[in-house]
Parts: structure tokens; C-alpha cells; sequence
């Protein structure tokens, strides 16, 4: 769609190369077109007026340096085909489930989706979904996630999770500790917050080592079981 004053495209939620492209051209994501694509598909809308600046669009979360991010014991990279089962054996496990929101295992069909559609969701600016990896391996050990949810006062969440397998060696506090610096470092961000259940005392230990402290408690935050809710103790790191 084009006039004088602006060129619109719309693109395929899973094409992220053409988004990519779109975005070195200096079109900028202006939201979801539901049901527009030929088999009714959300399409996402990318627009370019003619005084926008020359260039490339800006990006809220740029890509990780060389890929990936390691410290030598454990790899943080973005989600590849190659790491669903992981995840979907990872969010299937009762204790995940019931730290989720909502607190149900995600159907293989919705993980696939996520799958599809991350990249996209990183090149927008709202969520940068990485897996943990065992750098002597290459197994997939967990996922983490930054969501960039609060852009205008530059802060993101982070929610992650480990398998059993890997367990009490650290690769969540290290996963924590590498993705913080990133938003730090190379987004920007002013704050990285975490909030996990009140006696969800492992993720708190995980946060207190990776250099988190409490801001305060969130009453009834969280959808609990039956209905229910949880208070939620609120972690943060700010950017020094």
C-alpha cells in the first residue's frame, strides 16, 4: 500500500529475513494486521513515511553479539527448530507449570508458534526468547527470555527455566547474569526486574546470586491453581 507520503508492506509473522530486510530499508513495525494474509494469517504492517530518516529502522533489542552469548560454561542464543522438544519437555514439567502464567502446559501446536513467530517478536522490540545450551555439549539445558515490556521507561522482565538434568550447577544464575549485561550493555535498558512465587525459594537464590535484590512484594500477581492467585516477590537490577 503507497501514497506520497508513505509506503506500507505487510509480511508473513514467520519471515523474518523479509522483515529484516524491511527494516534495513528503514520501514518500521507499526502493528499486527489480523486474518489479512491469503489464507487469513495475521500479517505484521511495516511502514515508511517520506520524512523519515535515511537508513535503517532503530531497534528497541538489537541482536546478540557474534549470535550468541557464553561465558564458557553455558551458551545463550536465540530459539532454533533444533531446541522445541527441550522446551516443550521444559514447560511440560509440574513444577514449571505451576510457575507459569497461566499455570497449564502450552499444547505442542502453541510452542510451535512460539517457535515460528520469536524472531519476529525480537525484530518488534517485545520479547527476546534465547535457549540455554551446555557449552561442552551443545545440549539444551533452558530457556530464558527478556521481555521488553515497560519500552518508555526502558525496562524488561526476564522469565527462564532449567531442566532437571541440569540443575544445582548454576546455568540459571549464569543465564540471568548474561542476558542482564546484554540489556545493559547493548539495549540499553535502565532496569531488568524478575518476579517469581513467594515460596518458589530456588528462583530467589537463582536471582540473589546473579546480583538481584527485592524491590517488594505484588499481592495476588499471579493465577494460581483452581482459580486461585499467588503474591509474587518483585526482583530488580538496575543499570549502574
Amino acid at each position: 500500500m503507497t501514497s506520497p507520503y508513505r509506503s506500507e508492506i505487510r509480511l508473513r509473522l514467520d519471515d523474518p529475513e523479509a522483515q529484516r530486510d524491511v527494516i534495513a530499508l528503514g520501514y518500521r513495525r507499526e502493528g499486527i494486521a489480523r486474518g489479512a494474509g491469503p489464507h487469513r494469517e495475521d500479517l505484521v504492517v511495516w511502514a515508511r513515511l517520506e520524512d523519515d530518516p535515511e537508513g535503517p529502522a532503530p531497534r528497541m533489542l538489537p541482536d546478540l553479539p557474534g549470535g550468541e552469548l557464553t561465558d564458557g560454561v553455558i551458551r545463550v542464543r536465540p530459539l532454533q527448530r533444533d531446541d522445541l522438544d527441550g522446551w516443550h519437555e521444559l514447560r511440560s514439567l509440574p513444577e514449571v507449570i505451576a510457575t507459569s502464567v497461566p499455570p497449564v502446559a502450552p499444547p505442542r501446536e502453541e510452542i510451535e508458534r512460539h517457535f515460528a513467530y520469536a524472531e519476529s517478536r525480537w525484530l518488534a522490540g517485545e520479547m527476546a526468547a534465547m535457549s540455554i545450551l551446555d557449552a561442552r555439549s551443545g545440549r539444551f539445558a533452558g530457556q530464558i527470555a527478556l521481555y521488553y515490556f515497560q519500552p518508555h521507561h526502558r525496562e524488561g522482565m526476564l522469565g527462564y527455566g532449567v531442566l532437571p538434568a541440569f540443575r544445582g550447577r548454576g546455568y540459571a544464575r549464569r543465564a540471568v547474569q548474561l542476558v542482564t549485561k546484554w540489556a545493559f550493555n547493548e539495549a540499553r535498558l535502565q532496569r531488568v526486574v524478575a518476579g517469581t512465587a513467594v515460596d518458589n525459594l530456588a528462583s530467589q537464590k537463582t536471582l540473589q546470586a546473579a546480583g538481584f535484590e527485592v524491590e517488594g512484594k505484588q499481592l495476588g500477581i499471579l493465577p494460581g491453581p483452581n482459580g486461585g492467585r499467588v503474591d509474587a516477590v518483585l526482583y530488580v537490577r538496575r543499570r549502574l
